[in-house]
């Protein structure tokens, strides 16, 4: 990876012709007007205000996006892409406000690009917006658009006197020589690109590994985003609709590479998703079947771990439209498996590696072969939920709450038996209340700390 800069000039005309894109994975453009005008003032003042990261391709994605409100043109296909992962809303602001060539689609706003600098001020931000950028002063105002207009530039300066002129001069000099810092990197391998994506994501830049995926290796006939929100349509009902992209992405992985890790999504054939597409839509659909008829599981937010649901929509996958039956003794190893899981926390950090041994016993339990599943220490004893705090971020709170509703708990008043698909999939803390009551426990004083009064095992669920 090597560093280097872009003048304001030469990034404009790379712009132009096409050789700098921006990637359909990307947000599109949502900086305010103020927020531009104050990264003008940074350049005009000589703040640092961050680098642009470029992936150098000969390979186009299958699908781009506009650069904020224009449409780039076609690149020569002689010359390389550089696809902007990391400033993109800098090299929009920076584009916006100077260039004169293209124009932008229909009904797209463009009133932040007329952005002007104020002649003879002693504010400490000289650049601003006016109400009417097509009649101001122009012995009190300067369209940033003519910076790089020579002609336009000329002609302003020509009937102003020095003074004036001299400050056009000193800020038409200052955005020439100014540099935008750069890092570029060329690769065509996806595993080395997908980690410095994941290398991004870790630093608040919104960029999605699926979203990547669907543009790199999809073809036109089969659109897997589309696919996933037919899916995420049809979850719904069930209580399910949480089901992001990212974990359903990870369902198709276990079921066609026996992996979960994000960085093999990039070796994901396309070919084998579409040919299994109906069998991995089956195996989610029977594990959320298994998880709310065995386990009482009626939302993902009642599941301690996301990877679970991963694991059982491999061992549940089929390419039968009406699956055999699981064997009873199938149906207990997973029970065990899954509980051992929760109580270990086993991917509770992600676990690409733990998921990946449980994704290879679990084909071998399906094929009716000797495995080893749920085969994992578990460090478990009585004061387990006594020494846990209830908080419903954590697995050990989820799994306390799954194992009350095991119990099939009856309604106080009328002793019938409590919905728990109603209550459980509201899911939130007003479910749950102290065994002795919170007000009566802090009137003891000291003899009962407030990370005391809270722990799982002084709780109970309610309806």
């Amino acid at each position: 990876m090597a560093d280097t800069y872009y003048f304001i000039k030469d990034l404009i005309n790379d712009l132009e012709r096409g050789r700098i894109r921006i990637p359909s994975f990307q947000r599109g453009f949502v900086w305010q007007p103020n927020r531009v005008a104050y990264f003008m003032d940074s350049i005009y003042k000589g703040f640092p205000f961050g680098s642009v990261l470029l992936w150098r391709t000969r390979n186009p994605l299958r699908t781009e996006r506009n650069l904020g409100p224009y449409r780039l043109l076609e690149n020569d296909p002689e010359y390389p892409i550089d696809y902007v992962l990391d400033g993109q809303q800098r090299i929009t602001s920076i584009f916006g406000i100077f260039q004169t060539s293209l124009t932008a689609e229909e009904g797209e706003d463009t009133d932040w690009t007329h952005l002007f600098f104020e002649l003879n001020t002693e504010a400490s931000v000289r650049f601003q917006y006016l109400e009417d950028f097509t009649n101001y002063d122009s012995k009190k105002y300067f369209p940033l658009k003519y910076v790089f207009d020579s002609p336009k530039y000329r002609q302003v300066t020509r009937n102003l006197d020095e003074s004036l002129a001299q400050q056009i001069d000193d800020l038409v000099e200052r955005f020439t020589k100014a540099r935008i810092p750069l890092e570029r990197f060329e690769s065509e391998e996806r595993k080395y690109v997908a980690t410095v994506f994941e290398r991004i994501n870790r630093q608040g830049v919104e960029l999605d590994t699926f979203q990547l995926l669907s543009v790199w290796n999809w073809s036109d006939d089969f659109d897997l985003q589309e696919k996933f929100k037919e899916l995420a349509e049809e979850l719904e009902p069930f209580g399910f609709k949480e089901v992001g992209s990212d974990l359903l992405l990870k369902c198709c992985s276990a079921v066609v590479m026996n992996s979960a890790d994000p960085e093999d999504f990039m070796n994901l054939p396309g070919s084998a998703v579409r040919e299994k597409f109906d069998e991995i839509r089956i195996g989610i659909f029977r594990a959320i079947d298994f998880l709310k008829d065995e386990l009482n599981v009626f939302s993902l937010k009642l599941l301690p771990m996301e990877n679970l649901l991963t694991v059982l929509a491999s061992f549940f996958a089929s390419s039968q439209k009406q699956p055999h039956p699981i064997p009873e003794e199938q149906y207990k190893v997973i029970k065990k498996w899954f509980w051992r899981a929760c109580f270990s926390q086993r991917y509770a950090r992600g676990g690409a590696k733990s998921t990946y041994i449980d994704l290879v016993e679990v084909k071998k339990l399906k094929a009716g072969e000797p495995h080893k599943l749920g085969d994992f220490d578990v460090l478990l004893d009585g004061d387990f939920f006594i020494k846990k705090a209830f908080r419903r971020s954590s697995v050990a709170t989820e799994t306390f709450i799954l194992i009350l509703a095991q119990g099939k708990p009856l309604n106080f008043i009328q002793g019938t038996n409590i919905s728990l698909q109603e209550v459980l999939s509201q899911g939130n803390r007003k479910e749950f209340h102290h065994i002795f009551p919170k007000a009566y426990l802090e009137s003891l004083g000291s003899k009962y700390q407030d990370e005391q009064i809270n722990l799982s095992g002084k709780l109970l669920l309610t309806c």
